[in-house]
């Protein structure tokens, strides 16, 4: 008995019409408008980040000039033409990879055939992906047709690279940017796709599972597939930031508070770059994280609390709120500062391994230690404040009191100290 091949979610849950297309509204609303009123353009040109529905929505839109029986602006999904087109048989519904038929010999090959009329549908439709690859004499021979093209002819153009593409084959086209899908939109489209396929899943697994797509439907499917099997169809939050490498958030948190200690010793403060060493981690990657991490840390201390701004699920930002709630958004930038400035640091002396970047890491982090122990120019100003404020208001203020407060940490009234006996 032959074993039925597993589908992949990317490939089952892949839009069949306009409706179950995730966020692209403006293309979509305008391209179901034009089909109503028959007013499809010759040439569009679809251009966004990967997985974002450039070449699904390119499908449709073949699928419902074609159809035979269009309901309420969609495709039927039922009549021959929508059949051949959904399962790739169609002849007249032809998708051309222009990474790998990229040169003038493949456009001219392509003008020869649009001459001729469709053989079974209404319109032949060229769906030519990622554009921006082909030579600048192939986009010569492309435009002429694009110019003056066969009334029974459509073209989808579809790119990740804009910028690539010539303004004279821009002038030709309809442009429609596709935008990244936001992640509580792609949190929640995951969210339903579990429920459909009776998967269990915690909502702040699919958050980091959203979070890994970044914006992507296709990239998020793919991860979320690769989860389910990986926790046996339990995805758990654990589970899940184990599979991805996501940032150990109590690592990054007892680095920040060391670094904020005076009191902290060194070996204390190199400890966490040992273990991330000795675990066999990307010490690059760990910069990166921990930049990431002190820009979520201080949006929190500025208010932003907005899980799909920061970047975090809300369980880790009342984390950041309660262990530095007393943080001084000054040091913690002076921080973000300083480890960015190690990233640059490390680009630019192209360290080829992690025992470099690690001897990098240590010897910044001890001078960042040493930086954060003076006082910043936000506690002087603090200071100058209240001075001026006492000043103002007649009340008493000693200097001497003040900085016995800022460096023994205490004041003590003599008066009140008990006399001991001898």
């Amino acid at each position: 008995m032959t074993e039925v091949a597993h589908l992949v979610l990317a490939r089952k849950y892949r839009p069949r019409v306009f409706k179950e297309v995730v966020e692209q509204g403006l293309a979509v609303t305008a391209l179901k408008n034009a089909a109503d009123h028959g007013r499809i353009g010759s040439a569009y040109l679809f251009s966004g980040a990967r997985g974002t529905g450039k070449t699904t929505i390119a499908r449709i839109l073949a699928k419902r000039v074609n159809c035979l029986n269009p309901k309420d602006s969609e495709p039927c999904c039922e009549c021959e033409s929508c059949v051949s087109i959904q399962n790739g048989s169609s002849l007249d519904v032809q998708e051309i990879d222009a990474a790998s038929n990229r040169s003038i010999d493949n456009i001219r090959d392509l003008r020869e055939n649009v001459k001729f009329q469709p053989m079974n549908a209404k319109r032949k439709v060229y769906i030519i992906d990622e554009v921006h690859m082909l030579t600048p004499e192939a986009f010569n021979a492309l435009l002429k047709t694009l110019e003056e093209p066969p009334e029974h002819v459509l073209f989808v153009l579809a790119t990740t690279e804009l910028n690539k593409i010539p303004e004279t084959i821009l002038s030709r086209c309809q442009t429609f940017a596709f935008r990244k899908v936001p992640l509580n939109i792609l949190q929640n489209h995951l969210k339903d796709i579990c429920n459909r396929e009776k998967i269990k899943a915690e909502d702040e697994a699919l958050f980091w599972i959203a979070r890994r797509g970044d914006g992507s439907v296709r990239d998020s499917l793919s991860f979320l597939e690769q989860s389910i099997t990986y926790t046996e169809g339990n995805v758990t939050t654990g589970k899940v930031k184990e599979l991805i490498g996501a940032l150990p958030l109590d690592l990054y948190l007892g680095l920040i508070q060391m670094l904020l200690d005076p009191k902290t010793k060194f070996p204390d403060l190199v400890e966490p770059v040992h273990r991330r060493f000795d675990e066999g981690a990307d010490l690059r990657r760990f910069i990166w994280d921990f930049l990431d991490l002190l820009r979520a840390l201080s949006h929190v201390l500025h208010g932003v609390e907005r899980p799909e701004f920061v970047g975090l699920p809300p369980t880790d930002i009342a984390r950041l709120k309660e262990a530095f709630a007393s943080a001084d958004p000054a040091r913690i930038q002076v921080i973000f500062d300083a480890v960015h400035n190690i990233m640059t640091r490390a680009q630019t002396l192209r360290l080829e391994n992690s025992y470099e970047t690690r001897v990098l890491i240590e010897m910044e982090l001890l001078r960042l230690h040493e930086k954060l122990g003076r006082p910043s120019l936000s506690f002087v100003l603090r200071r100058l404040d209240r001075l001026a404020n006492a000043i103002d208001q007649g009340i008493p203020f000693s200097t001497e009191d003040e900085i016995q407060k800022t460096f023994l940490g205490t004041m003590v009234d003599p008066s009140t100290v008990p006399v001991l006996e001898q």
